[in-house]
């Protein structure tokens, strides 16, 4: 008679909690929506665009504060070992966008273009390297 053997995934890749993956997404694209935004503001220095990435940025840091209060919480669940080069980016990353949050806090110009712009292309290029690792990790653990 011909045994069953269970299937085991691979724990550290896939112990997360559900929706942690797909709010860790929306941040990233909530940040990435703030970079065209102030892009929009320099190119048209309509107050509008300050505004939208302000929101923008706010909404980035409540869904990435979501996710990481569910890694949190999978980390004690599953009792994994987190891939420290991704927990590193992906905190330097919830940094910016909160350092960018204060930048935007001022009025007019001066919040969005010297400070402003440079720390959402930075942001996003660390989302990038953030992406990056996370498929380094994904394909070496299939």
């Amino acid at each position: 008679m011909a045994t069953l053997q269970p299937v085991y995934r691979d724990r550290q890749v896939h112990a997360s909690i559900p929706g942690m993956i797909m709010l860790s997404y929306f941040a990233a694209a909530f940040f990435v929506l703030t970079l065209l935004a102030d892009w929009a503001y320099i190119q048209t220095a309509i107050l509008m665009w300050q505004e939208f990435a302000e929101w923008l940025l706010l909404t980035g840091m409540v869904a990435g504060g979501l996710a990481v209060l569910l890694w949190l919480v999978g980390l004690m669940v599953y009792r994994t070992r987190p891939h420290w080069a991704l927990v590193v980016v992906n905190a330097l990353v919830l940094i910016l966008a909160f350092v960018n949050n204060l930048a935007h806090a001022a009025d007019g110009w001066t919040a969005i273009v010297p400070l402003g712009i440079g720390l959402s292309i930075a942001t996003v290029v660390l989302i990038l390297i953030s992406a990056f690792l996370w498929r380094r990790v994904r394909v070496s653990h299939r």
